[in-house]
This record gives structure tokens, C-alpha cells and sequence, in this order.
């Protein structure tokens, strides 16, 4: 009986590794047969999460047992992986690119080897949608490299971006040189609504196609709760809800909040990542996606010359 059980525990060993050989094989034939489109590089962060401890089960599990995921080395080793915002088609993705696997390496179940993708927010490149589960990257005409799908969410038609053919609409010099909005941002906290503190934006020319947005006040009223906020922008029709939106922190120095922005990028030097969703015409919310340490912030409103401020405990 310990013969029979210990043969069906290999056998089980290896119809594991066989299934990861064929899935690697499959996922190889796949990346020969991709349909690419242009896609658009959003955000780019580089994660160093530390090694963990297993857990009271992990320790007590039987000499000789077949440890679950959760408890295997891969699961509780230190990891430093690249987490990639990229917009394909319609869609947003949050993704870690990995090194593709030799086709003996898949039999390699201990660790995903992950690599730096080497992109810049705003860089035009293409993807493919492989599965639910991976995507591929590429910023000339090879294989490009897969990536492993965090998650991933419909843009809303303000937020797809353009195709090639379409020509891009005028870019604006600056926030503060557009025209006044009727936007409104409130913050949705204990199923309250919280009105930010709103302040015109201030600029000045720093040369090289950056200027320096400042805001009267070495602190905001509006004091914030939670590190991960919820904000909801009000329009008042559908023409007047459009456009982007950016979350930046700012730097505080001699009673005023500041921060460097790139009028050629279109974004500041201290851009957070955020999702944004659409539940009406005129009703966009806005979620974090990091949480925020304590400090000011200030949300960035396109066509509106000003700044909706507020600070996290």
C-alpha cells in the first residue's frame, strides 16, 4: 500500500509537469499566431514585496504530503516584479511582464522570472490579448514579451485610446490655460459626500516644456481619512463630462503645495495611478489604486483651470 501510494504520488508529480510542458508548448504556438494593435503605456511602477513566513497549516502538513500553492518556496520567496497600466483596444490592463520559458524550463515549477519591460507612461507600443490571463508587449515587429494579467477593465469611450488614422486633438499648452469648468469633485467617505477644496491653478515657465503648478497654503482643510479614497466628478450635461483626469501628490515649501508638470506629456512629475469609471453620463468615480501615504494631493480635471486639493492623514 505504500509502494501503490507513494507510485500514484509521482505519477501525479508528473502529469503536473506534463500539463505545464503542454500549456507552455501551447502558449508558444499561441505567440505565433497573436493579432496585434496599438496600444498605449500608462503607468509603469517597479514592486519589491518581502519574503514570507508559511502559516500554522504550511507547518503542519505530513512528512512526505504534496504542499499547496500557498505553501510552496515560489509562493513565500521575496519578489521584485515591473506592474505595467496599458491600454489595448478598449480595455485597461494591469499586468507583470515575465521572461517566456524554454520549453525545459517549464518543468520548473518553483519561480516566474520576471523581467523590466523598459517602457515610459505615454509610450505608444503594441499588445495582444492571448488569454484572460496573459497578454504580450512589444515595441517593434518581434515576439514581444508576455505579461500575467493583474486585472483589467472596459475604458469608457472618453478614455479608449485613438487610433492611428484618427488625428490626436490639439494638445493644450496647460491645465491652467483652459477654460473654467463646471466640474465638480467630492469625496465619498462613510456614505457621505465631502466637498474638496478647490483652488485656481497657479503656473510658472521652468523651462524645457515644464512649468510649476502651485497652490496657496502649506495644507489642505479637506483632511482624508483613508489612504485609499473614493472621489465622484459631477458634471452638469453630457458635453461637460469628458476628458481626463490625473491624482498627483504635491510637495510642500515656504506655505505652498507645488509640483513640476510636463506640458509635452501632458502629466506631472508625481502622476498616481487611478481607475476611472463612468456609472452615468454626467457621473465619473474615481478609485485609488495604491494606497496613499500622508500628505497633499491635489485631482487634475481636463478643460478645467483648477485644482481640487485635499490631504491624507
Amino acid at each position: 500500500m505504500i509502494f501503490l501510494s507513494k507510485t500514484r504520488s509521482e505519477a501525479s508529480g508528473m502529469i503536473g509537469k506534463l500539463g505545464v510542458v503542454l500549456s507552455a508548448m501551447a502558449s508558444l504556438c499561441a505567440a505565433a499566431d497573436t493579432l496585434w494593435e496599438p496600444a498605449t503605456v500608462v503607468a509603469v511602477e517597479q514592486v519589491s514585496t518581502p519574503a514570507k513566513e508559511p502559516d500554522a497549516s504550511c507547518r503542519s502538513l505530513p512528512k512526505g504530503a504534496t504542499p499547496p500553492a500557498r505553501c510552496r518556496p515560489s509562493a513565500l520567496r521575496a519578489e521584485q516584479f515591473w506592474r505595467v497600466t496599458v491600454d489595448v483596444g478598449n480595455k485597461r490592463f494591469v499586468v507583470r511582464p515575465y521572461r517566456s520559458a524554454k520549453l525545459l524550463d517549464a518543468l520548473n515549477q518553483d519561480a516566474t522570472d520576471y523581467v523590466d519591460p523598459h517602457l515610459t507612461p505615454g509610450a505608444p507600443i503594441e499588445g495582444a490579448v492571448v488569454s484572460s490571463k496573459t497578454i504580450r508587449l512589444r515595441t517593434d515587429q518581434g515576439a514581444g514579451i508576455p505579461a500575467i494579467v493583474d486585472s483589467q477593465e472596459l475604458l469608457s469611450t472618453i478614455q479608449v485610446t485613438s487610433k492611428p488614422e484618427s488625428a490626436p486633438p490639439p494638445r493644450p499648452q496647460a491645465f491652467a490655460a483652459w477654460a473654467p469648468s463646471s466640474d465638480k469633485v467630492v469625496l465619498l467617505e462613510n456614505s457621505d459626500f465631502l466637498d474638496l477644496e478647490t483652488q485656481e491653478i497657479k503656473s510658472q515657465d521652468i523651462g524645457d516644456g515644464a512649468v510649476l503648478y502651485s497652490f496657496a497654503g502649506a495644507s489642505s482643510p479637506v483632511r482624508v481619512a483613508s489612504n485609499k479614497p473614493v472621489f465622484l466628478v459631477m458634471a452638469e450635461s453630457e458635453s461637460a463630462s469628458g476628458g481626463n483626469m490625473e491624482l498627483s501628490r504635491l510637495q510642500v515649501g515656504q506655505g505652498a503645495r507645488q509640483m513640476p508638470y510636463s506640458l509635452t506629456r501632458n502629466r506631472s512629475a508625481s502622476s498616481l495611478p487611478i481607475t476611472v469609471t463612468q456609472p452615468s453620463v454626467t457621473l465619473r468615480k474615481v478609485n485609488v489604486r495604491d494606497p496613499l501615504p500622508p500628505g497633499e494631493y491635489v485631482i487634475l480635471v481636463e478643460n478645467s483651470n483648477r485644482g481640487f486639493l485635499f490631504e491624507v492623514r
